[in-house]
Protein backbone atom coordinates (compact mmCIF):
# COMPACT_ATOMS: atom_id res chain seq x y z
CA UNK A 1 0.00 0.00 0.00
CA UNK A 2 2.64 2.61 0.90
CA UNK A 3 4.80 1.31 -2.29
CA UNK A 4 1.92 2.50 -4.19
CA UNK A 5 1.00 5.73 -2.87
CA UNK A 6 4.60 6.26 -3.35
CA UNK A 7 4.30 5.58 -6.94
CA UNK A 8 1.07 8.16 -7.28
CA UNK A 9 3.13 10.67 -5.83
CA UNK A 10 5.83 10.35 -8.20
CA UNK A 11 3.49 10.21 -11.26
CA UNK A 12 1.45 12.90 -10.15
CA UNK A 13 4.90 14.91 -9.12
CA UNK A 14 6.00 14.20 -13.08
CA UNK A 15 3.16 15.36 -14.62
CA UNK A 16 3.06 18.23 -12.92
CA UNK A 17 6.73 19.31 -13.87
CA UNK A 18 5.80 18.59 -17.49
CA UNK A 19 3.10 20.58 -17.49
CA UNK A 20 5.53 23.63 -15.43
CA UNK A 21 7.83 22.81 -18.04
CA UNK A 22 5.20 23.14 -20.79
CA UNK A 23 3.84 26.38 -19.59
CA UNK A 24 6.65 28.11 -18.93
CA UNK A 25 9.79 26.49 -19.88
CA UNK A 26 9.12 24.90 -23.47
CA UNK A 27 9.41 27.62 -26.26
CA UNK A 28 7.10 29.11 -28.07
CA UNK A 29 7.15 28.34 -31.62
CA UNK A 30 6.89 32.15 -33.38
CA UNK A 31 7.43 33.63 -36.56
CA UNK A 32 10.48 35.72 -37.69
CA UNK A 33 11.43 37.98 -40.09
CA UNK A 34 14.96 39.48 -40.47
CA UNK A 35 15.13 43.43 -40.35
CA UNK A 36 16.46 44.97 -43.74
CA UNK A 37 16.40 47.98 -46.12
CA UNK A 38 14.76 48.66 -49.00
CA UNK A 39 11.72 50.29 -50.56
CA UNK A 40 8.60 50.86 -48.66
CA UNK A 41 5.88 52.56 -49.73
CA UNK A 42 3.68 55.14 -47.81
CA UNK A 43 0.08 54.19 -47.88
CA UNK A 44 -3.49 55.61 -46.72
CA UNK A 45 -5.58 52.95 -45.26
CA UNK A 46 -9.44 53.96 -45.84
CA UNK A 47 -12.69 51.16 -45.25
CA UNK A 48 -15.89 51.42 -46.76
CA UNK A 49 -17.86 49.78 -49.86
CA UNK A 50 -18.21 49.63 -53.39
CA UNK A 51 -20.96 51.96 -54.91
CA UNK A 52 -22.33 53.23 -57.84
CA UNK A 53 -22.02 56.58 -58.97
CA UNK A 54 -25.73 57.60 -59.74
CA UNK A 55 -28.35 55.58 -57.76
CA UNK A 56 -31.76 56.50 -57.75
CA UNK A 57 -35.38 55.33 -56.69
CA UNK A 58 -37.87 55.03 -59.61
CA UNK A 59 -41.37 55.26 -59.18
CA UNK A 60 -44.55 57.31 -60.75
CA UNK A 61 -45.46 60.71 -60.97
CA UNK A 62 -49.27 59.58 -60.70
CA UNK A 63 -51.81 57.48 -58.34
CA UNK A 64 -52.95 53.99 -59.69
CA UNK A 65 -52.42 50.62 -58.57
CA UNK A 66 -49.44 48.39 -60.18
CA UNK A 67 -50.23 45.91 -63.06
CA UNK A 68 -47.13 44.93 -64.22
CA UNK A 69 -43.34 44.65 -62.75
CA UNK A 70 -40.97 43.48 -65.60
CA UNK A 71 -37.95 43.12 -63.78
CA UNK A 72 -36.27 41.83 -60.05
CA UNK A 73 -33.38 42.60 -58.15
CA UNK A 74 -30.63 41.90 -59.60
CA UNK A 75 -31.47 42.38 -63.41
CA UNK A 76 -29.41 44.37 -65.81
CA UNK A 77 -31.99 46.74 -67.65
CA UNK A 78 -31.15 49.13 -70.34
CA UNK A 79 -31.39 52.40 -70.74
CA UNK A 80 -35.27 53.50 -71.94
CA UNK A 81 -36.26 49.78 -71.31
CA UNK A 82 -39.98 49.23 -69.51
CA UNK A 83 -39.37 48.55 -66.54
CA UNK A 84 -42.95 48.72 -64.61
CA UNK A 85 -46.23 49.89 -65.11
CA UNK A 86 -49.62 51.30 -63.32
CA UNK A 87 -53.35 50.89 -64.22
CA UNK A 88 -54.23 53.11 -66.89
CA UNK A 89 -57.81 52.72 -67.11
CA UNK A 90 -58.54 56.59 -65.96
CA UNK A 91 -55.68 58.23 -67.91
CA UNK A 92 -56.36 56.91 -71.18
CA UNK A 93 -60.36 58.20 -70.40
CA UNK A 94 -58.90 61.53 -69.96
CA UNK A 95 -57.00 61.70 -72.99
CA UNK A 96 -60.16 60.62 -74.67
CA UNK A 97 -62.34 63.60 -72.89
CA UNK A 98 -60.09 66.15 -73.85
CA UNK A 99 -59.54 64.58 -77.28
CA UNK A 100 -63.19 65.14 -78.27
CA UNK A 101 -63.02 68.57 -76.28
CA UNK A 102 -60.12 69.91 -78.48
CA UNK A 103 -62.53 68.37 -81.96
CA UNK A 104 -65.31 70.75 -80.28
CA UNK A 105 -63.43 73.42 -79.51
CA UNK A 106 -61.51 73.55 -83.17
CA UNK A 107 -65.26 73.10 -84.74
CA UNK A 108 -66.45 76.01 -82.92
CA UNK A 109 -63.66 78.42 -83.91
CA UNK A 110 -64.51 77.31 -87.49
CA UNK A 111 -67.44 79.08 -86.79
CA UNK A 112 -66.31 81.52 -85.37
CA UNK A 113 -63.87 82.43 -88.11
CA UNK A 114 -67.02 82.44 -90.24
CA UNK A 115 -68.41 84.76 -88.50
CA UNK A 116 -65.32 87.24 -88.68
CA UNK A 117 -65.27 86.69 -92.72
CA UNK A 118 -69.10 87.92 -92.74
CA UNK A 119 -68.45 90.62 -90.63
CA UNK A 120 -65.83 92.14 -92.62
CA UNK A 121 -68.18 91.42 -95.23
CA UNK A 122 -71.07 93.37 -94.10
CA UNK A 123 -68.38 95.98 -93.01
CA UNK A 124 -67.30 96.45 -96.37
CA UNK A 125 -70.60 96.89 -97.68
CA UNK A 126 -71.93 99.34 -95.31
CA UNK A 127 -68.62 101.60 -95.81
CA UNK A 128 -69.19 101.17 -99.50
CA UNK A 129 -72.74 102.04 -99.42
CA UNK A 130 -72.18 105.33 -97.38
CA UNK A 131 -69.63 106.11 -99.65
CA UNK A 132 -72.17 106.60 -102.79
CA UNK A 133 -75.14 107.88 -100.31
CA UNK A 134 -72.75 110.61 -99.24
CA UNK A 135 -72.46 112.89 -102.39
CA UNK A 136 -76.35 112.21 -103.63
CA UNK A 137 -76.81 113.64 -100.19
CA UNK A 138 -74.81 116.52 -100.95
CA UNK A 139 -76.23 116.98 -104.05
CA UNK A 140 -79.51 116.41 -102.81
CA UNK A 141 -80.45 113.78 -105.46
CA UNK A 142 -81.50 111.88 -102.04
CA UNK A 143 -82.76 113.17 -98.78
CA UNK A 144 -80.21 113.67 -95.33
CA UNK A 145 -82.36 110.52 -93.99
CA UNK A 146 -80.81 108.18 -96.31
CA UNK A 147 -77.44 108.96 -95.14
CA UNK A 148 -78.20 108.45 -91.05
CA UNK A 149 -79.19 105.09 -92.43
CA UNK A 150 -76.08 104.16 -94.34
CA UNK A 151 -73.94 105.63 -91.54
CA UNK A 152 -76.45 103.75 -88.89
CA UNK A 153 -75.31 100.47 -91.02
CA UNK A 154 -71.86 100.80 -90.93
CA UNK A 155 -72.00 101.69 -86.82
CA UNK A 156 -73.73 98.45 -86.74
CA UNK A 157 -71.27 96.26 -89.13
CA UNK A 158 -68.24 97.75 -86.98
CA UNK A 159 -69.62 96.30 -83.47
CA UNK A 160 -70.70 92.99 -84.83
CA UNK A 161 -67.63 92.80 -86.66
CA UNK A 162 -65.65 93.30 -83.10
CA UNK A 163 -68.19 90.79 -81.51
CA UNK A 164 -67.34 88.27 -83.95
CA UNK A 165 -63.40 89.09 -83.67
CA UNK A 166 -63.60 88.69 -79.91
CA UNK A 167 -65.30 85.76 -80.08
CA UNK A 168 -62.85 84.39 -82.18
CA UNK A 169 -60.43 85.38 -79.68
CA UNK A 170 -61.77 83.72 -76.84
CA UNK A 171 -62.43 80.31 -78.98
CA UNK A 172 -58.42 80.75 -79.95
CA UNK A 173 -57.66 80.76 -75.80
CA UNK A 174 -60.31 77.91 -75.56
CA UNK A 175 -58.34 75.42 -78.14
CA UNK A 176 -54.98 76.63 -76.31
CA UNK A 177 -56.36 75.75 -72.97
CA UNK A 178 -57.91 72.14 -74.36
CA UNK A 179 -54.54 71.45 -75.93
CA UNK A 180 -53.00 71.98 -72.86
CA UNK A 181 -55.95 69.95 -70.96
CA UNK A 182 -54.85 67.44 -74.00
CA UNK A 183 -51.02 67.79 -73.01
CA UNK A 184 -51.21 66.83 -69.58
CA UNK A 185 -53.78 64.21 -70.04
CA UNK A 186 -50.72 62.25 -72.49
CA UNK A 187 -47.98 62.82 -70.38
CA UNK A 188 -49.83 61.34 -67.36
CA UNK A 189 -50.40 58.94 -69.59
CA UNK A 190 -47.39 58.14 -70.21
CA UNK A 191 -46.18 58.43 -66.83
CA UNK A 192 -48.15 55.19 -66.16
CA UNK A 193 -45.19 53.31 -67.45
CA UNK A 194 -41.67 53.70 -65.59
CA UNK A 195 -38.66 53.80 -67.93
CA UNK A 196 -35.28 52.79 -67.21
CA UNK A 197 -33.45 56.50 -67.26
CA UNK A 198 -29.95 54.77 -67.39
CA UNK A 199 -28.17 51.37 -67.99
CA UNK A 200 -27.99 49.76 -64.64
CA UNK A 201 -28.95 47.65 -61.74
CA UNK A 202 -32.42 46.59 -59.91
CA UNK A 203 -31.13 47.00 -56.75
CA UNK A 204 -34.33 46.42 -54.52
CA UNK A 205 -38.07 45.99 -55.61
CA UNK A 206 -39.63 48.51 -53.45
CA UNK A 207 -43.47 47.35 -54.57
CA UNK A 208 -45.04 44.51 -56.07
CA UNK A 209 -48.42 44.35 -58.28
CA UNK A 210 -51.43 45.20 -56.54
CA UNK A 211 -49.62 47.78 -54.82
CA UNK A 212 -50.90 51.45 -55.03
CA UNK A 213 -48.18 53.61 -56.45
CA UNK A 214 -48.13 57.16 -55.30
CA UNK A 215 -45.78 60.17 -55.88
CA UNK A 216 -42.70 59.91 -54.10
CA UNK A 217 -43.00 56.65 -53.46
CA UNK A 218 -40.17 54.24 -55.19
CA UNK A 219 -41.02 51.35 -56.63
CA UNK A 220 -37.76 50.11 -57.51
CA UNK A 221 -34.34 51.23 -56.99
CA UNK A 222 -31.80 51.26 -59.70
CA UNK A 223 -27.91 51.73 -60.00
CA UNK A 224 -26.08 53.01 -63.14
CA UNK A 225 -23.38 50.79 -63.83
CA UNK A 226 -21.13 53.13 -66.55
CA UNK A 227 -19.07 54.01 -63.17
CA UNK A 228 -18.62 51.99 -60.47
CA UNK A 229 -16.41 53.00 -57.68
CA UNK A 230 -14.83 51.97 -54.15
CA UNK A 231 -16.07 54.67 -51.72
CA UNK A 232 -14.31 54.84 -48.57
CA UNK A 233 -13.57 56.72 -45.46
CA UNK A 234 -10.41 58.33 -44.30
CA UNK A 235 -9.06 59.82 -41.80
CA UNK A 236 -8.69 63.81 -42.17
CA UNK A 237 -5.25 63.44 -41.34
CA UNK A 238 -4.48 62.48 -44.57
CA UNK A 239 -6.02 65.10 -46.58
CA UNK A 240 -2.74 67.05 -47.35
CA UNK A 241 -0.91 64.40 -49.36
CA UNK A 242 -3.95 62.99 -51.02
CA UNK A 243 -4.42 63.50 -54.59
CA UNK A 244 -7.01 62.92 -57.47
CA UNK A 245 -5.17 60.09 -59.82
CA UNK A 246 -3.08 58.52 -57.35
CA UNK A 247 -2.99 54.80 -57.54
CA UNK A 248 -4.69 52.41 -55.20
CA UNK A 249 -4.88 49.13 -54.10
CA UNK A 250 -9.02 47.69 -53.27
CA UNK A 251 -9.49 44.26 -51.37
CA UNK A 252 -12.77 43.01 -51.10
CA UNK A 253 -13.98 41.23 -48.08
CA UNK A 254 -14.59 38.51 -50.08
CA UNK A 255 -11.95 38.18 -52.22
CA UNK A 256 -8.51 39.50 -49.28
CA UNK A 257 -6.06 37.99 -51.63
CA UNK A 258 -6.96 39.31 -54.95
CA UNK A 259 -6.66 42.90 -55.10
CA UNK A 260 -8.11 45.53 -57.29
CA UNK A 261 -6.36 48.21 -59.17
CA UNK A 262 -7.86 51.88 -58.51
CA UNK A 263 -7.07 55.28 -58.54
CA UNK A 264 -8.54 58.17 -56.61
CA UNK A 265 -11.05 59.67 -58.63
CA UNK A 266 -12.82 62.34 -56.21
CA UNK A 267 -11.92 63.46 -52.93
CA UNK A 268 -14.41 64.77 -50.38
CA UNK A 269 -13.85 68.35 -48.86
CA UNK A 270 -16.47 67.86 -45.96
CA UNK A 271 -15.18 65.69 -42.64
CA UNK A 272 -17.47 63.73 -40.67
CA UNK A 273 -18.07 65.35 -37.37
CA UNK A 274 -18.21 62.41 -35.31
CA UNK A 275 -15.44 59.94 -36.83
CA UNK A 276 -13.59 63.21 -37.90
CA UNK A 277 -13.01 61.12 -41.56
CA UNK A 278 -13.84 62.20 -45.29
CA UNK A 279 -15.32 60.28 -48.47
CA UNK A 280 -12.60 59.56 -51.02
CA UNK A 281 -14.09 57.91 -54.31
CA UNK A 282 -11.49 55.62 -55.74
CA UNK A 283 -12.25 54.75 -59.83
CA UNK A 284 -11.94 50.82 -60.24
CA UNK A 285 -9.93 49.66 -63.63
CA UNK A 286 -11.23 46.83 -64.35
CA UNK A 287 -14.59 46.27 -62.36
CA UNK A 288 -14.60 43.08 -61.00
CA UNK A 289 -16.78 40.27 -62.46
CA UNK A 290 -18.61 39.36 -59.21
CA UNK A 291 -19.60 42.41 -57.05
CA UNK A 292 -22.38 43.79 -54.99
CA UNK A 293 -23.29 47.61 -54.60
CA UNK A 294 -22.24 47.88 -50.89
CA UNK A 295 -19.92 45.31 -50.05
CA UNK A 296 -17.49 46.19 -48.09
CA UNK A 297 -13.76 47.12 -48.97
CA UNK A 298 -10.32 47.88 -47.47
CA UNK A 299 -8.11 50.33 -49.72
CA UNK A 300 -5.04 51.29 -49.54
CA UNK A 301 -3.89 54.86 -51.09
CA UNK A 302 -0.45 55.33 -52.36
CA UNK A 303 0.67 58.71 -51.13
CA UNK A 304 4.71 57.94 -51.40
CA UNK A 305 7.41 55.72 -52.38
CA UNK A 306 10.64 55.62 -50.18
CA UNK A 307 13.55 53.89 -51.49
CA UNK A 308 16.59 52.16 -49.04
CA UNK A 309 14.54 52.54 -45.79
CA UNK A 310 14.55 50.28 -42.62
CA UNK A 311 11.52 48.65 -42.78
CA UNK A 312 9.11 45.54 -41.06
CA UNK A 313 6.08 44.27 -42.03
CA UNK A 314 2.76 45.49 -40.43
CA UNK A 315 2.25 42.22 -38.64
CA UNK A 316 5.07 42.31 -36.48
CA UNK A 317 5.05 45.59 -34.92
CA UNK A 318 3.50 45.56 -31.48
CA UNK A 319 2.26 47.36 -28.66
CA UNK A 320 3.04 47.83 -25.04
CA UNK A 321 1.60 51.21 -23.25
CA UNK A 322 0.94 52.71 -25.78
CA UNK A 323 3.87 52.60 -27.83
CA UNK A 324 4.88 50.73 -30.71
CA UNK A 325 7.34 48.65 -30.90
CA UNK A 326 8.58 44.88 -31.91
CA UNK A 327 9.64 41.94 -30.11
CA UNK A 328 13.19 40.64 -31.54
CA UNK A 329 15.04 37.38 -30.80
CA UNK A 330 17.81 37.29 -27.90
CA UNK A 331 19.31 34.55 -26.20
CA UNK A 332 16.53 32.33 -27.12
CA UNK A 333 13.80 34.63 -25.64
CA UNK A 334 11.09 37.53 -26.73
CA UNK A 335 12.93 40.70 -26.08
CA UNK A 336 10.54 43.88 -26.71
CA UNK A 337 12.56 46.70 -28.09
CA UNK A 338 10.46 50.16 -28.87
CA UNK A 339 10.56 51.28 -32.05
CA UNK A 340 9.71 54.71 -33.87
CA UNK A 341 7.82 54.16 -36.92
CA UNK A 342 7.85 57.07 -40.22
CA UNK A 343 5.64 55.91 -43.17
CA UNK A 344 3.34 53.25 -43.10
CA UNK A 345 1.46 50.86 -45.84
CA UNK A 346 0.24 47.70 -46.07
CA UNK A 347 3.54 45.56 -46.86
CA UNK A 348 5.57 47.85 -44.89
CA UNK A 349 6.97 49.53 -42.25
CA UNK A 350 9.46 52.49 -42.08
CA UNK A 351 11.17 52.32 -38.90
CA UNK A 352 13.09 55.20 -38.36
CA UNK A 353 14.87 54.38 -35.01
CA UNK A 354 14.71 51.17 -32.80
CA UNK A 355 15.90 48.32 -34.61
CA UNK A 356 19.12 47.27 -37.09
CA UNK A 357 19.27 45.42 -40.15
CA UNK A 358 19.68 41.87 -39.52
CA UNK A 359 17.68 42.07 -35.94
CA UNK A 360 14.60 39.34 -36.27
CA UNK A 361 11.57 40.29 -35.32
CA UNK A 362 9.29 37.67 -33.92
CA UNK A 363 5.30 37.50 -33.79
CA UNK A 364 2.83 34.40 -32.56
CA UNK A 365 2.13 32.28 -35.42
CA UNK A 366 -1.10 33.52 -35.88
CA UNK A 367 -4.24 35.68 -34.90
CA UNK A 368 -5.53 33.63 -32.48
CA UNK A 369 -2.29 32.69 -30.50
CA UNK A 370 -1.57 34.49 -26.81
CA UNK A 371 0.59 37.52 -27.02
CA UNK A 372 4.21 37.14 -27.01
CA UNK A 373 5.43 38.47 -23.45
CA UNK A 374 8.84 40.42 -22.85
CA UNK A 375 10.93 37.14 -21.61
CA UNK A 376 9.33 34.78 -23.21
CA UNK A 377 11.24 31.32 -24.59
CA UNK A 378 10.51 31.02 -28.50
CA UNK A 379 11.36 28.95 -31.07
CA UNK A 380 11.63 30.28 -34.73
CA UNK A 381 9.73 27.95 -37.25
CA UNK A 382 9.22 30.10 -39.84
CA UNK A 383 11.62 32.80 -41.32
CA UNK A 384 10.86 35.40 -43.45
CA UNK A 385 13.27 37.33 -45.85
CA UNK A 386 12.45 40.31 -48.44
Amino acid sequence: MGIRRVATMVVLVAASAAAAYFVFFKPRPVRAHAVDRGEAVVEVLGTGSIESRRTIDLGFEVTARVVRLDVDQGDLVKQDQELAAVDPTTFRAAVAVATENLKLAEAAIERLASDVARGKAVLEGAEANIRRVRPLVEERVTSPDSLDIADERLKVAVADLARASAAKIEGDRRVRTVQRTLEQAEADLARTVARSPFDGLVLKREREVGDVAVPGAPVLRLAAMDVIWASVWVDETFLDPLREGQQARVFLRSAPQRPLVGRVARIGREVDRETRELLVDVSLDPVPDRFAIGQRVDLWIEIAKKGDVLRLPPAFVAYANGRAGAFVLEDGSAHFRPIEIGGRGRDWVEVVGGLDVGSLAVRPLDAIAAPLRDGDRIRPIEKSTP
